[in-house]
């Protein structure tokens, strides 16, 4: 005979919920900041902002970064310090553009990259570790 937990499970009516308990970094936001005029060029200044959401913090030794990458093609690479649980840090790539170049037609990719993971460390990897923007 099923109870009617095992039936609402079965039938997929309710999720199981996983609870984190380690750090969890996240890039949260990737916004332009500024679009600064420059002769035939435009200078794109792009805020990427990454916090942790897990419930600890991250070991003082750990070395993570932002990777850029535009249209496919890696341009550059920015470190992050470690974070508390709660904390953010902003990181900002800066790019020059033709003034003549149609919206929406540069693709930015942003993407956590992680040196060091710490043998043993509780590390949850639930929320998004890349985003893409289009300038």
């Amino acid at each position: 005979m099923f109870t009617p937990l095992l039936v609402a499970l079965l039938a997929g009516n309710m999720q199981v919920a996983s609870v984190c308990t380690g750090a969890d970094p996240a890039i949260v936001q990737a916004t332009v900041r500024s679009v600064t005029p420059n002769g035939d060029l435009n200078r794109y200044v792009v805020a990427i902002t990454v916090t942790n959401q897990g419930n600890a913090g991250q070991p003082g030794n750990t070395l993570q970064s932002v990777a850029v990458y535009q249209d496919g093609e890696k341009v550059d690479q920015k470190g992050l310090p470690p974070l508390r649980p709660g904390q953010s840090a902003t990181v900002r790539y800066a790019f020059d553009r033709s003034h003549l170049a149609r919206e929406r037609t540069t693709d930015l990719r942003f993407q956590l990259v992680f040196k060091n993971a710490v043998p043993g460390a509780v590390s949850c990897d639930a929320a998004p570790s890349e985003t893409h923007l289009r300038v």
